[in-house]
């Protein structure tokens, strides 16, 4: 009894010990510390699943105060908000067993609300607006990028015009903002939920065998598509910036419904796990392929790819 105590324990604190790891990490090493700072709710999501609610909470707290010991109060509050109630939701709905696109939904709603907040304190912390904050951040992320670029060997005539397009950089970032925070909601709660789900011993989904990355949008979101697009080509200043953040977030839909679409066709073909970590490294690095995968995901309104199959072997 006590061993199987101690091994609770023991799992439970590596999980905590993970998710904080991975905090520190999206918060000091620029770029690619960024994409494992997005999975910071994956353990605290495994930890409510295998050790309940009380025991993820406990976790929560541990963790926030480790962050605060580590980066200040400011950032515990940040941490609680942004990764720890997002966790907590996409544990409940995991539990529930909701659908992934009701699952991913609430957690990026969660995920906006916890981000507008975390916003507003550090703001407040900083003696400024949001706007002011948003601006100061993106000042220190440009200029960061410029001493990237000239550590890498770029030459200093090339770096240049990079800094003399940083006013027009800065505009263009706070003028998607909304769109890509948006997108950048949906991106993580769909990544953190598919792999809890797939990593946790309770993960099942009514009708499906497995916990696989299943994903089906309602065709009438193409009209929130095509309505973006007519308001982007209007040429009014507000209406082309709303159909501008209107198009990224359902690109970012459109796109985790190619990758379903892409996810099926691996299965059915029964393709090995090499030729599905290179599809997925191609799949970060070209941007052609994420256009690609995007555009397969709005036609499927119309094509339904997953209805069609290839005949399976005899043995089958």
């Amino acid at each position: 009894m006590k061993e199987g105590s101690a091994g609770t324990f023991a799992q439970g604190a590596a999980l905590c010990l993970a998710s904080l790891m991975l905090a520190l990490v999206g918060g000091m090493i620029p770029i690619a510390g960024s994409f494992f700072g997005l999975l910071t709710p994956l353990p605290l999501i495994l930890l409510s699943l295998r050790g309940g609610r009380g025991v993820a909470l406990l976790g929560v707290l541990a963790v926030g105060i480790f962050v605060a010991g580590l980066l200040g109060p400011g950032h515990a509050w940040f941490f609680y908000i942004e990764f720890g109630l997002p966790a907590m939701v996409l544990a409940e709905a995991i539990r529930r067993q909701w659908t992934p696109e009701v699952s991913v939904a609430v957690g990026s709603l969660a995920v906006l609300a916890g981000g507008l907040v975390g916003l507003f304190i550090l703001a407040w912390g900083a003696g400024g607006s949001i706007l002011d904050f948003l601006k100061h951040r993106l000042d220190i992320a440009v200029r960061d990028a410029m001493e990237l670029y000239g550590k890498m060997g770029v030459s200093p005539d090339e770096v240049g015009p990079l800094f003399g397009s940083g006013e027009e950089v800065r505009r263009m970032l706070l003028t998607t903002s909304p769109g890509l925070f948006m997108a950048a909601a949906l991106l993580s709660t769909s990544a953190n939920f598919f792999l809890a789900r797939r990593g946790s011993a309770q993960a099942t989904v009514s009708g499906d065998a497995a916990p696989g990355f299943t994903w089906s949008v309602p065709d009438s979101l193409v009209w929130v598509f095509i309505g973006s697009a007519v308001l982007l080509l209007s040429g009014l200043p507000i209406a082309k910036e709303i159909g501008l953040n209107g198009l990224l977030v359902m690109m970012t839909v459109y796109f985790l419904q190619g990758l379903a679409i892409a996810t099926f066709w691996i299965r059915r073909l029964r393709l090995s796990p090499f030729v599905r970590f290179v599809g997925v490294v191609l799949l970060l690095l070209q941007p052609l392929l994420l256009l690609l995968v995007t555009l397969v995901g709005l036609f499927d309104i119309w094509v339904v790819f997953r209805r069609y199959s290839l005949p399976g072997p005899p043995d089958a």
